[in-house]
């Protein structure tokens, strides 16, 4: 129930020549500060890009060797023309090595491990990538690992499922990927004899890619962030010491208006007292509701013309901690808590003005400090040539309280706070409503952890619920503030990426998502890896309504879990549904 501004009082302190200096310089330093961080913070995600997308071109080119490797596996080795560049495999022990066809052609038998090294070979001549397919008992010395890749080796005995480094020392930085090689039933034709099983690691191959055009690139992106932010340091200092110094013209005037101010209070303050004696004479004549007033439950505030408080009941007191003595005579804005903009109380006296009544929720202070909200309902009862103004309220703080934790409770889960089901479908209806009417494309991931069922089977469910906890952590700093991630259910969680530039900018949180999810997960009895499949559906192109775009995601997904898991797939209408 109030209604101009507050007059703040200046301090007297910044009109001083000695500490207006040290508020401009402090300002000036929290700037720079801003600045600062926010390019080590630049810095970082460049140096995050780079690693992601080195990673990622050596996971691919790992992948497309351990494909070949699989294809020759498959068909038993490949017979190739004996060349000097391809003679026969001296630690090939294998019957039918060799052969000559009818015509008088010599053939030999090139397994999985001679055409790797072949290739690597052919990729060191022609793009400068190095591929070394190695292990910890080489059947060929030359295969033997260096330290670099023994240690990896090691790791990946452990159940580590890739290595990687960047080196920059030296005048040809390179980047360096690992990947382990599993026994599958068609390699124990040769390694049987060395006492491995299905399923064992057999050894890795390694690649390694020149990286100096990645750190070129990095290099450019550092040097542009920095220019943007001097730029920008400059531009905001600029206005700063404008904004200081009109600021320090502001307190100059205000301390002016304060004088004049003092001496309106005087008079007003002498008409309070008038305007007190009349209305204490009105209501010892008339008896308005004495009795009502005193015991009523709610809080009671009469105002005059002036709006200045005239009187309140017990129960103001007992609601605002407020005495009658601390308030008769002063504007309710006391009360206010500051979390009304100016618009809520024009909007406020303008109903008053009209209807001569207002009702509604409002948030105002009591004497401690504390805020709280209340019902209130506001009359105004005309009075002579005036008015004056009558308001009851009651506290609804409690209530309003529940009908939030209630409304929390129902949209979010419990047990890693992100967004449940049904918040989730609200969103992803109003994300493709949004792309139909302004061309907004976005995109919808589905992420299922891998192995989840082996971390409640060997550490139990706590253990499980402090996975699921972790990894929605994890899935959160991966995206956008604007983006959401929901959680089904179980180790079921969901994605909307909003206004995506394109497919390229899914399949980049993506990535982050399953490198985010490879880290180990540290439990109380002991230690998990798990990994993420992940499906991707973009709308409009698979899909413009919500039930088109889920399974289309679904479908993703299953492709992903069928490609061995631990990796991400963007729909294609070849996937079955």
């Amino acid at each position: 129930m109030t209604g101009s501004a507050n007059v703040l009082q200046p301090d007297a302190l910044l009109l001083r020549r000695k500490v207006y200096p040290l508020l401009v310089g402090a300002c000036y330093a929290l700037l720079a500060c801003v600045c600062l961080a926010l390019g080590y913070w630049a810095q970082l995600r460049t140096d995050e890009n780079l690693a992601t997308n080195a990673r990622g071109r050596g996971e691919s080119l790992f992948r497309l060797i351990e494909l070949t490797r699989d294809w020759n596996a498959a068909h038993g080795g490949v017979y190739v023309p004996v060349t000097a560049a391809t003679p026969p495999n001296p630690y090939l022990a294998a019957e039918g090595r060799d052969l000559r066809t009818v015509d008088g052609k010599l053939l030999t038998l090139v397994n999985p491990a001679y055409m790797t090294r072949q290739i690597g070979e052919l990729a060191e001549r022609v793009e400068g990538i190095r591929l070394h397919i190695t292990s910890l008992k080489p059947l060929r010395p030359a295969n033997a690992p260096d330290a670099w890749e023994a240690e990896a080796l090691a790791t990946f005995e452990q159940g580590a499922r890739a290595a990687a480094q960047l080196v920059e020392t030296g005048d040809a930085p390179y980047y360096r990927y690992m990947a382990p090689l599993h026994v599958k039933a068609a390699c124990l034709n040769c390694h049987l004899k060395q006492g491995y099983k299905e399923g064992d690691v057999r050894g890795g191959i390694s690649v390694t890619i020149p990286a100096a055009d990645y750190l070129a690139t990095r290099q450019a992106q550092r040097t542009q962030a920095w220019t943007m932010l001097a730029g920008s340091f400059s531009a905001l200092a600029l206005l700063l010491h404008y904004l200081l110094a009109r600021t320090r013209q502001h307190f100059r005037a205000m301390r002016e208006v304060h004088a004049c101010q003092d001496r309106l209070i005087e008079q007003r303050t002498a008409a309070l007292a008038a305007a007190n004696l009349e209305l204490h004479r009105e209501i010892g004549e008339r008896h308005i509701a004495a009795v009502v007033f005193e015991s009523a439950a709610e809080g009671i505030i009469v105002t005059d013309g002036e709006n200045r408080i005239v009187r309140v009941n017990p129960a103001f007191s007992a609601i605002t901690g407020y005495t009658p003595s601390e308030v008769l005579g002063r504007n309710p804005r006391l009360l206010q808590s500051g979390r009304q903009d100016r618009a809520f109380y024009t909007e406020l006296w303008r109903s008053l003005q009209e209807t001569g009544r207002w009702d509604g929720e409002i948030w105002n202070r009591r004497k401690d400090g504390s805020c709280y909200v209340q019902w209130m309902s506001v009359s105004v009862l005309p009075e002579g040539g005036g008015a004056r103004y009558v308001a009851t309220f009651s506290d609804i703080t409690v209530r309003k309280q529940a009908e939030e934790t209630y409304r929390h409770r129902a949209h979010h889960d419990h047990l890693t706070e992100l967004p449940n089901r049904s918040m989730f479908e609200q969103h992803l209806q109003a994300a493709i409503a949004a792309g139909r009417r302004y061309g907004r494309p976005f995109a919808l991931l589905y992420v299922d952890l891998d192995h989840f069922k082996e971390v409640n089977d060997q550490y139990g469910h706590a253990a499980g619920d402090k996975v699921l906890i972790e990894a929605a952590r994890r899935l959160s700093a991966a995206v956008r503030e604007s983006d959401l991630v929901a959680r089904l259910g179980g180790d079921e969680f969901v994605v909307i990426l909003s206004q995506i530039d394109g497919r390229h900018e899914a399949e980049e949180v993506a990535l982050r998502i399953r490198v985010a999810m490879e880290q180990k997960f540290q439990l109380d009895g002991g230690s998990a890896y798990l990994s993420a499949s992940i499906g991707v559906a973009l709308s409009p192109e698979h899909g413009a309504d919500a039930e088109t775009l889920i399974r289309n995601a679904d479908a993703a997904l299953y492709g992903a879990k069928r490609a061995d898991r631990n990796t991400y797939r963007v729909f294609e209408p070849t996937f079955p549904s």
